[in-house]
């Protein structure tokens, strides 16, 4: 459950980012435990981006990903309709 769940304030959503990282790695060879050395960025963070646990986003991350990799966002994040399950 979201923190921000109960906030009347918001606009509700409907539908969640589903997280590609695993696939792009997997796609070009490398290994999470590579993708950390490379970028510096701890193994752990890594794997939350690869198993969509991540509670916020970090700008810098996502483009350092998206340089090492050759992708774009939208390569690895991908926001899905509830009605597009």
């Amino acid at each position: 459950m979201s923190k921000f769940e109960n906030d009347n304030k918001l606009i509700k959503v409907n539908g969640y980012l589903k997280f590609k990282l695993l696939d792009v790695l997997m796609a070009n060879g490398i290994t999470k435990y590579k993708l950390s050395k490379m970028t510096g960025i701890r193994y752990d963070t890594i794997c939350n981006y690869c198993s969509g646990k991540v509670t916020l986003l970090n700008k810098e991350y996502i483009n350092i990903f998206c340089n090492i990799l050759n992708c774009q966002v939208s390569d690895i994040i991908e926001y899905v309709p509830k009605d597009q399950e």
